[in-house]
């Protein structure tokens, strides 16, 4: 019986530590969230990734839906973006299905007034 419990106990930390380390992947595939625009602003720099002709540029920022919700989000790119650049991104969960920029006028007259 002891050992059931402890092999259960592993599992569930295994399967635990999974689904963090690749929560982006497995947002694609839940039906619980729904594809959803994101707006936000790129306010912060972003994080270097990869080594030298191979890097990236992670931004992590927060945004918001068109119904003004808050929502966390992460996309990258292969070249840096300018600070203070407005972004929709079409994200489900921690998911990012594209991105792309855009003018302060594309956005919903509900947000960033």
């Amino acid at each position: 019986m002891k050992k059931k419990i402890i092999f259960i106990l592993i599992v569930v930390v295994v399967c635990s530590g999974l689904y963090v380390a690749f929560k982006r992947e497995f947002d694609q595939f839940n039906p619980m969230y729904k594809e959803q625009y994101v707006y936000a602003l790129i306010n912060k720099p972003a994080e270097k990734e990869g080594k030298n002709e191979w890097i990236r540029y992670r931004y992590n920022l927060i945004g918001y839906t068109a119904q003004g919700e808050e929502t966390k989000i992460t996309f990258s790119s292969s070249k840096e973006l300018e600070q203070d650049t407005y972004v929709k991104v079409l994200a489900k969960g921690a998911y990012t299905k594209q991105w792309t920029l855009i003018q302060k006028e594309e956005i919903p007259s509900n947000l960033y007034q």
